[in-house]
């Protein structure tokens, strides 16, 4: 049988504790046997984010804790210039062609997959699963947005991201 694997890719600006449900979430559900984060390298729609290394490393962090069944990939820095989905998923298709490959997406998200480039080559190349959001959810609805937020007002954000990305955030400046 071919190992299952959900792609969680996503800005992680920076990664928080709604990111790690979200793993945890489709491990326990038997969705996947394996959930690989890739964070983006360039924003496709231009947002301004944290350098990628900073981004990478805080990600490594986050999911430290699921050992194996969670690994966080730089594909995206690899693959260069703006990131999309579709040549992500190509490229892990080529290398790994003995892997079944999911998108993981929110059900906001989903709404959102018209406006990606080269939307129906995604569909062809590989299933979604879709997350339940907000009440229908045991994944808190937390975003990077607020987290972002907190540092800038200076109010406490260490309750959204692991001790480890906190204590980063902080010695590195980010978010200010």
């Amino acid at each position: 049988m071919r190992k299952r694997v959900g792609i969680f890719g996503g800005s992680f600006n920076p990664p928080h504790k709604g990111h790690i449900e979200i793993c945890r979430y489709l491990l326990n559900h038997n969705d996947v046997d394996e959930v690989w984060v890739v964070p983006c390298f360039k924003h496709p729609f231009g947002k301004e984010l944290a350098p990628f290394n900073d981004r990478l490393t805080m990600c490594k962090f986050a999911f430290g804790g699921f050992e194996k069944s969670v690994r966080v990939s730089d594909i995206e820095r690899t693959l260069g210039d703006i990131s999309h989905t579709v040549k992500t998923l190509e490229r892990l298709l080529q290398d790994y062609h003995d892997y079944k490959f999911f998108l993981i997406v929110g059900g906001d998200t989903t709404e959102e997959s018209v406006m990606w480039h080269d939307a129906e080559k995604i569909r062809q190349l590989v299933q979604f699963i879709t997350l339940p959001r907000g009440s229908e959810s045991m994944i808190p609805d937390i975003s990077s947005t607020n987290v972002r937020e907190a540092i800038r007002h200076g109010r406490k954000f260490s309750d959204f991201v692991t001790r480890e990305v906190a204590v980063y955030i902080v010695t590195h400046g980010l978010y200010h």
